[in-house]
C-alpha cells in the first residue's frame, strides 16, 4: 500500500521540492502500527527562531490553526497529497483556501519545526517522499535538511 502511495506522490509532484527550513533532523519519522496508534508521523527539524518556514511546493492551504496548543498549517500540493508544517510562530496571515507559491513564507519557526506528508490517509516518511535529506548525512547519522542540493 505504501509503495503505491510513494508511486502516486512521485507521479504528481510537479517540480523539485525545497526544504522548509535549514537544520538537522532531531526526531525521525516513526510509522504508527495503526491509524490511531502512537508514532511520530513526520520529522522534527531544529530551526532558528524567527526563520521563515517556506512552502516546499506550490499548493492550497487547507488548514491553519492550533492543535494541542501548537500552530499547524496544512497545504495540499497535489490531489490527495498534503504537507503539514508544525510549531509555527506567526502564520504570515494565511488562511484556508489561500494559494501559496513554492518558497513562500508560511510562518516563522521556533526552535524546532515539524514536517509531515500524507498521501491519501497514509502518513509517509516526508524526507523520502519529498526527496529531501535522505542521502545527506553529516557526522554520525545526522541528517541535515536544506543545506545542500536535493538528493532526488
Amino acid at each position: 500500500m505504501l509503495t503505491a502511495a510513494f508511486a502516486l506522490l512521485v507521479a504528481v509532484i510537479p517540480m523539485r521540492p525545497i526544504a522548509p527550513v535549514d537544520g538537522p533532523v532531531v526526531q525521525r519519522f516513526v510509522a504508527p502500527a495503526c491509524q490511531r496508534c502512537s508514532g511520530h508521523r513526520g520529522v522534527t527539524i531544529t530551526s532558528t527562531p524567527g526563520e521563515p518556514i517556506r512552502a516546499v511546493l506550490p499548493g492550497v492551504i487547507t488548514f491553519v490553526g492550533e492543535v494541542a496548543g501548537n500552530t499547524y498549517l496544512v497545504q495540499q500540493i497535489a490531489p490527495g497529497v498534503r504537507v503539514t508544517y508544525g510549531w509555527l510562530g506567526l502564520t504570515e496571515g494565511h488562511s484556508q483556501g489561500d494559494m501559496v507559491a513554492q518558497g513562500q513564507a508560511l510562518g516563522l519557526a521556533g526552535e524546532r519545526t515539524y514536517l509531515g506528508v500524507r498521501v491519501g490517509s497514509h502518513y509517509v516518511e516526508p524526507l523520502r517522499a519529498l526527496g529531501l535529506g535522505w542521502a545527506r548525512l553529516r557526522g554520525p547519522g545526522r541528517v541535515v535538511v536544506g543545506l545542500a542540493g536535493s538528493a532526488r
